[in-house]
């Protein structure tokens, strides 16, 4: 068994990497910051420590020995680790910054989001950066942390491969549960049902791609290949802002969140509540891995405290 009395510390195999990259006591020195004459004494005191020579002196050139190419490799990967420790280790040192970078889909950029802004003006200012991007997105910019924290609709129940949420990894608050509603346009329905997906089976239907809200079903439009709704599709958006833009236009109806439906010019929409029960839930989302500003902090417990409010 090797003895821990033989093994190199961190500082040790550093001190070998550059003066074998550098091929030189004085470059590594100064690599390093140090002085000449100690890396000199470090150096020896590791082949002393190690039992054989990781360089020959061969007037004032170094010359690294057979030992010394074999471990350079590993060096190598001890420093390419250290680097990574610290680089990590610089992501997650507490922000002094009171910026909170925020991701939002459009539709709650546009709706929820105001009514929370406005609410936490009472209480406190900090700077926002708000980042508008999809679901998907917006869950990958929360993965390599350069977000702190999203707001959008629930996809850790969407069951979407690598986007279902490590429940260990993030943290993951409901503060609204709605179910979705038709739109479509002002006076479309004057002389007609309206309270069943059926009973817009042979309209205009404007469909919404690439979401993941649909509340225990992989999407909405995965939902409507299964109902007799959708075959004669009028346009494809991919949020509900777009698709509400579109029903004002009169190109046809579409299903939206309640968020939506209310954020619409009643004199160029109608709403209409469906039957069937087709569920979302809007979330709080953040790396728990991510070190954050305190303003954030206090920015997400005021936000939990919101749940159902509006």
């Amino acid at each position: 068994m090797y003895s821990s009395v033989n093994m190199l510390n961190s500082k040790q195999i550093e001190i070998f990497y550059h003066i074998f990259k550098e091929g030189s006591i004085t470059k590594a020195a100064k690599m390093l910051n140090v002085s000449q004459p100690a890396l000199s004494k470090s150096i020896s005191y590791t082949e002393k420590k190690l039992g054989f020579k990781l360089f020959n002196r061969d007037s004032k050139k170094l010359v690294p020995t057979d030992e010394a190419n074999e471990l350079y490799e590993y060096a190598s990967m001890v420093i390419f680790q250290l680097e990574n420790f610290n680089k990590t280790a610089k992501k997650l040192t507490p922000l002094d910054s009171k910026d909170i970078n925020i991701g939002t889909t459009p539709s709650i950029m546009l709706t929820l989001m105001p009514k929370i802004l406005r609410a936490y003006k009472e209480i406190g200012i900090a700077g926002f950066n708000f980042i508008n991007l999809n679901s998907n997105e917006l869950l990958s910019r929360l993965d390599n942390k350069s977000i702190d924290i999203v707001i959008c609709f629930d996809p850790a129940i969407s069951n979407r491969g690598s986007n279902h949420l490590d429940e260990n990894l993030f943290s993951r608050h409901v503060i609204h549960k709605g179910s979705h509603v038709m739109i479509s346009p002002k006076g479309a329905y004057d002389n007609k049902e309206a309270s069943k997906l059926e009973h817009f089976l042979n309209d205009p239907f404007i469909e919404i791609t690439n979401l993941i809200s649909f509340y225990g079903v992989k999407s909405l439009t995965k939902h409507f290949h299964n109902k007799p709704i959708g075959s004669n599709i009028a346009g494809k958006v991919s949020s509900y802002s777009g698709a509400a833009s579109l029903v004002s236009l009169g190109v046809g109806s579409a299903l939206v969140d309640t968020y939506t439906a209310n954020n619409c010019d009643a004199n160029k929409v109608d709403v209409f509540e469906i039957e069937e029960d087709l569920p979302y839930q809007i979330v709080l989302l953040n790396n728990q891995s991510k070190a954050i500003s305190d303003e954030s902090k206090k920015f997400i417990e005021f936000v939990k405290s919101l749940t159902n409010k509006f």
